[in-house]
This record gives C-alpha cells, structure tokens and sequence, in this order.
C-alpha cells in the first residue's frame, strides 16, 4: 500500500480533499486520526458520510498506529488525515514510520499568528513543526 496523501487540516475532510485530492489520486480508504472525532459517534458518522467515494476510518492515534502495518499490506491507496501538528507528532511518537506531510489549513485562533494565507501557528505549533523536521518528517 501507498500512502497517496499524508495531511495536516484542521478541517479533515472537505471538499478540497475529497474533490480536489480525491478525484486525482482516488483513495480506497480515508483515516482521519483524531482521539477527540473518534470519541464522538455523531463526528465519526459525519465524516464517515463526507467522502462518499472511499472508506472513511476515524481513529485514535494508538489506533493508526497499531494499524500501520495492516495499511501497508492493504490494497490500493489512502489517505491520512489529522487535525493538528500536535496530533501529527503524537503519531509520529507512537511509532508511525511517517516521513512528510502536507500543511492544510491551520487556520487563526486566539494566540496564532499568520504563516500564510491559511496556516496560522502558536509557540508550541512551531516547536513541534521543528521535532517533526528533527525526526525526519519533511513537508511536502
């Protein structure tokens, strides 16, 4: 199996995902690693529905992690997705042999300061944008 897209959104999945992504690399599965999404049911069966096209897996991060090896075995492409650096680098910490992924939307909230147009990060955002980069994890 291949990874087709590694993402960093705070949104998940949107249209640009699934239209724009979806449509050119057409993934058989969607993981969204979110502890919080995959502890509410009424979340998981809204992005469960946002991707009409591909399996949508909302999981922990010790889930995804525990499943890795399962996903590289499978058939077909996927997609990962996760909310926020903090829960990139906790993958990443929970032994997902991850080596880039693609900055999304991180978008303004009290204490954030503009990147670019649509990446906003605080203090601890950077810190782990630079453990990430120290443990080999490029943006891509």
């Amino acid at each position: 199996m291949s990874w087709l897209l590694q993402r960093v959104d705070d949104r998940l999945i949107h249209g640009q995902v699934v239209v724009a992504w979806g449509q050119r690399m057409r993934p058989q599965r969607i993981w969204v690693v979110d502890d919080a999404a995959a502890a509410n049911a009424w979340e998981r069966d809204l992005l469960a529905t946002a991707a009409p096209d591909a399996e949508v897996r909302v999981v922990t991060v010790a889930a995804m992690a525990a499943a890795w090896a399962e996903e590289r075995q499978a058939a077909g492409g996927a997609f990962l997705l996760v909310r926020n650096l903090a829960t990139a680098l906790a993958l990443v910490d929970a032994g997902a042999p991850i080596e880039r992924f693609t900055l999304g939307g991180l978008h303004y909230a009290p204490g954030k300061t503009k990147v670019n147009e649509y990446i906003y990060l605080d203090g601890a955002d950077r810190a782990r944008a630079r453990t990430l980069l120290a443990r080999g994890v490029a943006p891509a």
